[in-house]
């Protein structure tokens, strides 16, 4: 980034759910993991900007307050996208305390191809890069949007969080056709060239269960303008002055604000389930490209699928993964986090290790046993600690992921030392916690 009159020197992650960024597909199944950096958002951001934005003389510090930053795959039967989201606000601290806020802003990206997963890290700089842009053209001193308390900036409160648009405060959408996601945020849509009307059309079974389609249609005017639909080229949306509708994949739906007060939701067009590329190759030398499709095709799902308008970036993403909800769309997703901590055998296996959790009174980790913690909070850090004797205490603070177990292993230097807490994957860390569990059920030992 080039040089500016602002320095980020803080950033605080104030995302209502802390334990990843995402979810990706991985492997030649296609199998959905979860995405995140390898340490804490704040500290990971912080040097990434150090790193591409030197501190220029005279620059005025600034806080990067971070409320999403999220990436995930858009995956179709013919194409798939890795996008990339960011809603954050820049502070500038004030010698009394308070902070004045100076700049809102929502990024986004996408980028197709054919394994999207390694465009991940490309659009997460992205997004950063287009919003230190945006800070960088501010003028020093600039005139402040909104002043806040330090309690309210470091409790994520005012600035982007309370941002509205123009759609939001109108009794109702302006009549007319909106050419980009921006012109609906401004509520200030474009004349049609012929009158127009929308009507709801029903239909029978469970793909359209409790919903309709909704058509735009012109009005006829003469013999060769006959209910003539709207074509939804070069649309991003319209509105009758009543309903707003959005062009989605080529079609419309109606979009009704959320309860949230950052987002609008439609129903639309059934989830696809990305199938395995096994599956695919097999059918395709069956039957050549149609048997390959004919397989893509059944495994989506059979019904429409709620979606999310985020207003702050005009991302539209499903409203939970296909995974976190069961056959009737409730959701599935735990209310807590699993974390395991194991040991194996080592030079220290007389020796106990202390492990403490979270301030808790520490517990012991003998030699080939593992310990079972849950945590049910999605914005704040759990911490664990480990120490062998009198020796030096190694600890991590993380926010664990809800999705899939994590797993830490607790490592015992041969030659002594600090002990080391090491990450593994959940395939790696569900085996070595199966065999010790059954290495104690099995040993005379422990009886």
């Amino acid at each position: 980034m080039p040089a500016g009159p602002w320095q980020v020197t803080r950033v605080l992650d104030l995302r209502a759910d802390r334990s990843r960024l995402g979810t990706v597909h991985r492997g030649l199944d296609n199998l959905l993991a979860s995405a995140d950096f390898t340490q804490p958002l704040a500290p990971e951001v912080l040097r990434f900007l150090r790193a591409r934005q030197p501190a220029a003389p005279g620059a005025r510090p600034v806080v990067l307050r971070v409320f999403a930053l999220a990436v995930g795959e858009d995956q179709r039967m013919s194409s798939e996208n890795a996008e990339a989201e960011l809603v954050a606000d820049f502070l500038e601290p004030q010698p009394d305390s308070t902070y004045r806020v100076l700049l809102a802003v929502g990024e986004t990206t996408r980028r197709g191809g054919l394994d999207v997963t390694k465009f991940h890290p490309a659009n997460v700089a992205l997004v950063l890069q287009q919003a230190l842009a945006k800070l960088a053209a501010t003028p020093a001193p600039a005139a402040a949007t909104e002043t806040l308390s330090r309690a309210d900036a470091l409790a994520g409160r005012g600035g982007a969080a309370t941002q509205r648009f123009a759609i939001q405060g109108a009794a109702a959408p302006k009549r007319g056709f909106y050419r980009s996601f921006e012109e609906f945020r401004a509520n200030a849509p474009g004349q049609p060239a012929y009158p127009f009307a929308l009507s709801h059309v029903a239909h029978p079974g469970k793909r359209w269960a409790g919903t309709n389609e909704v058509q735009a249609n012109y009005l006829q005017t003469d013999n060769t303008h006959l209910g003539r639909p709207v074509p939804t080229a070069d649309l991003w949306g319209l509105s009758d002055g009543t309903e707003m509708l959005i062009v989605y994949r080529n079609r419309f739906y109606r979009l009704l604000p959320a309860a949230d007060g950052r987002s609008y939701t439609f129903v639309g067009p059934p989830l696809f389930v990305a199938p395995g590329m096994a599956d695919v190759a097999g059918a395709a030398l069956l039957g050549g490209a149609v048997g390959a499709a004919i397989v893509a095709g059944a495994k989506g799902s059979a019904t429409m699928a709620p979606y999310e308008l985020h207003l702050a970036t005009g991302r539209v993403v499903p409203a939970q993964e296909a995974d976190q909800t069961d056959a009737d769309g409730f959701s599935t997703a735990p209310a807590a986090a699993t974390v395991y901590v194991y040991r194996r055998a080592d030079a220290a296996k007389s020796q106990l290790v202390a492990l403490t959790v979270t301030g808790q009174p520490a517990v012991d980790l003998p030699a080939r046993y593992f310990a079972a913690l849950t945590w049910p909070d999605r914005r704040q850090e759990l911490k664990l600690c480990v120490q062998l004797g009198t020796g030096p205490e190694t600890c991590q603070a993380f926010v664990p992921d809800f999705a899939q177990p994590t797993y830490l292993e607790c490592v015992v230097p041969a030659g002594g030392g600090a002990l080391v807490l090491r990450p593994v994957s959940a395939k790696e860390g569900a085996l070595a916690v199966r065999r010790l569990q059954s290495a104690t059920q099995t040993d005379p030992s422990d009886k």
